[in-house]
C-alpha cells in the first residue's frame, strides 16, 4: 500500500535540501487571549525579557463567541502565542495567570513534532537562563 498524500507531502518537505528538519518533543507553543493588545503586548514583553520564551506574537483583533455563565457572549480579543520549552511552560503559565484579567483565561499549549534545527536551537538558547525579576508591590 502506498503512502497517503499527507505522508508524501511531509516526506517531500522533510527532504527539502534547504531545510534541516529534526523531530522535537520538548518545545511548545502556548496561546491565550486578552481583551486588548496593550495587556497582550505587556505580557509578551515580560515573558521575553525574563527569557521564559524565545518569542511572542500578538495578533488581532479576533472575534470570539462563547458561553459564559449561561449567557451567549461575543467580544473582540487579541491572541498571544509564545514559543518555549516544556521546562519553562509552568513558569510561563503562572505568569500569564497572575497577570490575566479574565476569571477563566484560555491558556492552551501544543507540542511541536518537527522543526528546523536552527529554530529549535534558537528557542532552547533563548530560554536556557531565565531571569528572575521580583514582582513589584
Amino acid at each position: 500500500m502506498g503512502l497517503s498524500i499527507a505522508d508524501q507531502l511531509r516526506d517531500k518537505a522533510l527532504d527539502a535540501s534547504s531545510s534541516n528538519w529534526i523531530q522535537v518533543d520538548n518545545l511548545v507553543e502556548i496561546s491565550t487571549t486578552f481583551p486588548d493588545d496593550i495587556i497582550a503586548d505587556d505580557i509578551a514583553e515580560v515573558l521575553v525579557e525574563r527569557q521564559l520564551v524565545a518569542c511572542a506574537q500578538v495578533s488581532g483583533p479576533i472575534q470570539s463567541t462563547y458561553l459564559w455563565k449561561g449567557k451567549y457572549e461575543q467580544c473582540s480579543e487579541h491572541k498571544l502565542c509564545v514559543k518555549t520549552t516544556l521546562e519553562r511552560m509552568p513558569a510561563v503559565v503562572e505568569l500569564i495567570r497572575a497577570r490575566h484579567p479574565y476569571e477563566v483565561p484560555e491558556i492552551t499549549a501544543r507540542t511541536y513534532q518537527w522543526m528546523t534545527e536552527d529554530y529549535a536551537n534558537w528557542i532552547i538558547q533563548c530560554t536556557a537562563n531565565p531571569i528572575e525579576i521580583p514582582e513589584s508591590p
